[in-house]
């Protein structure tokens, strides 16, 4: 009885001197879905491979809201899977196939299932929406969105019977589909349409891009969930279309005329667009004809209407189809519409040539819980060049220009075919390649801490046995195995157990001296042999083996 006094005091007092060895530095608050999450001070990136082995060609990842464990991963050939936390790469259930209903051919490389957003009610009413095409392999094309509902005695599990459509429309040709979808901080739905296909957008008088009475070319706000009830019928969708339009839209001016479903036009190829998590700016990744790239910026609250220039401008540039190589070339002039320079036009933030480059990805502004020093970092990349950038936004100007791609692919490999990127519940970024990959962006591994300060899984220290965050749960960073170390405040720590699990049955069988007590701090191993943090501010470890 008395040798267990001790015992317990010594680990009390452990755990006590632990918690005032590894303070925290100051951070931001984090928000409510960051509990458990110990912010890394990191100024570098790296990636990490977390889901590997998809068929289907992944080109979007997303969580649901107030999910964080459960990644969702579309397919284009018309698969969306499951990837949960912890799990290893390799292993992804199917959520959703509509693999029968999807033109995915690959000689179509543009087609299929493009795009899916959770309804913001998700948790409750299991409705999600997709965009995708359809049609025989030589036409008619038709682009399709969808709203499905998972199945009410499985969660990991959509109806594939519950499909209901909302909007289908013709596509001239088989590219430029656009295919995002997204829910703004207004609750409508985002959809953006490419300006139908071939080269330099030749449909209509003056392209589908310059036409407000077409649906290509274009961001579309609908109101797909009954947000507002002075919502107006469908204009431009068709006889089946099955939303409501808001009547705030720029162009809602009942049936004829523009097309009220409009919020923004003059687009080429809006593959991936996105909202700023914290402030509701938007922006818009428009992918260019043979010479200039660019990223638009529409800041929160705007009202829309905007007209982003295409087939007159591609970038900052005049666009002619007369000389469409010609990357400087002389203004075209189409009747009834702006030409080009004029300053009706909205230009873009930043663009970039093709040297190399060919199609430019868009991103996500980071929001998440892990990288403080990133918050507000706008990430895009290029399909072709396979890199990744970044920007940020200061007065509606791009500054701080950034390029990680030595960092996140330091062997050329991973980047290539970047086909989109994607965001969990907690504001992490993801990438996709079409090589069947997802991968995570994260701090480089010495800069995690194992039960910092903010965890839900602290070091806890009782006569039964310790435990320990599982740092590969909760960042997906895969981990060889764990170090306790052992010392005195203020003095040097000494290796005194090794494990693959985050715990030890039993602890540590020492016992410090009346009126001395013992620290402990827990350092992680990467497959590579990195070794994580060991505390905040660093303890001073002693070199050497590990029992």
């Amino acid at each position: 009885m008395t040798s267990r006094c001790p015992r317990i005091s010594a680990l009390l007092a452990a755990g006590l001197a632990a918690a005032w060895l590894l303070p925290v530095a100051p951070r931001p608050a984090a928000a409510a879905q960051c509990a458990g999450v110990t912010p890394a001070a990191n100024t570098a990136l790296k990636t990490v491979p977390v889901v590997t082995g998809l068929p289907g060609r992944p080109l979007f990842v997303a969580s649901p809201p107030g999910d964080p464990d459960r990644l969702f991963v579309v397919e284009q050939n018309g698969f969306i899977r499951i990837k949960k936390r912890g799990d290893p790469p390799g292993s992804f259930s199917t959520f959703l196939d509509i693999s029968a209903k999807v033109q995915a051919t690959p000689t179509l490389d543009e087609m299929g299932l493009l795009g899916m957003a959770f309804d913001p009610d998700y948790a409750t009413s299991g409705l999600f929406y997709v965009n995708y095409t359809e049609g025989p392999l030589n036409g008619p094309w038709f682009t399709v969105v969808a709203r499905y509902v998972v199945s009410v005695s499985d969660p990991g599990v959509a109806d594939p019977n519950s499909e209901e459509r909302l909007l289908r429309f013709q596509q001239p040709q088989s590219n430029h589909n656009g295919g995002e979808l997204q829910f703004g901080p207004d609750g409508y739905l985002y959809i953006s349409t490419g300006d139908g296909g071939g080269a330099g957008d030749q449909h209509g008088t003056c392209g589908n891009g310059q036409s407000r009475g077409a649906l290509l070319g274009k961001l579309l706000r609908v109101d797909v969930r009954g947000v507002a009830p002075t919502s107006l019928p469908p204009d431009c969708g068709g006889a089946t279309a099955a939303y409501r339009v808001p009547a705030d839209n720029p162009f809602a001016n009942g049936i004829g005329g523009d097309c009220d479903e409009i919020w923004a036009y003059g687009l080429r190829n809006p593959w991936r667009s996105s909202f700023d998590a914290a402030n509701g700016d938007l922006y818009i990744a428009d992918v260019g004809q043979n010479c200039w790239e660019e990223v638009d910026y529409v800041p929160g609250g705007d009202l829309g209407g905007e007209n982003y220039g295409w087939r007159m401008m591609e970038g900052n540039h005049c666009y002619n189809n007369a000389t469409p190589t010609n990357c400087n070339p002389q203004p075209a002039t189409c009747g009834g519409v702006p030409p080009c320079n004029d300053p009706s036009f909205t230009y873009p933030v930043i663009e970039y040539g093709h040297s190399g480059a060919c199609s430019i990805t868009g991103g996500y502004v980071y929001r998440g819980c892990l990288m403080p020093n990133f918050s507000g970092s706008y990430f895009y990349g290029d399909y072709c060049a396979g890199f990744i950038r970044s920007l940020r936004i200061s007065g509606g100007v791009a500054i701080d220009p950034r390029d990680w791609t030595a960092q996140l692919d330091p062997g050329g490999t991973l980047l290539n075919s970047l086909t989109s990127f994607g965001a969990d519940d907690q504001g992490e970024i993801y990438v996709t390649n079409r090589k069947g990959t997802v991968l995570r962006i994260l701090p480089p591994f010495t800069d995690l801490e194992v039960s910092g300060r903010g965890t839900l899984n602290p070091l806890l220290l009782s006569p039964g046995g310790w435990s320990w965050e599982d740092l590969s749960f909760s960042t997906m960073h895969p981990v060889s195995l764990y170090r306790v170390y052992r010392g005195a405040p203020g003095g040097s720590f000494q290796c005194i157990f090794t494990t693959a699990i985050p715990s030890w049955s039993g602890g540590d069988p020492a016992v410090p001296a009346i009126g001395s007590l013992f620290a402990y701090v827990i350092t992680a191993v990467s497959p590579g042999g990195e070794e994580s943090m060991a505390g905040d501010p660093p303890v001073a470890l002693v070199p050497g083996s590990c029992p």
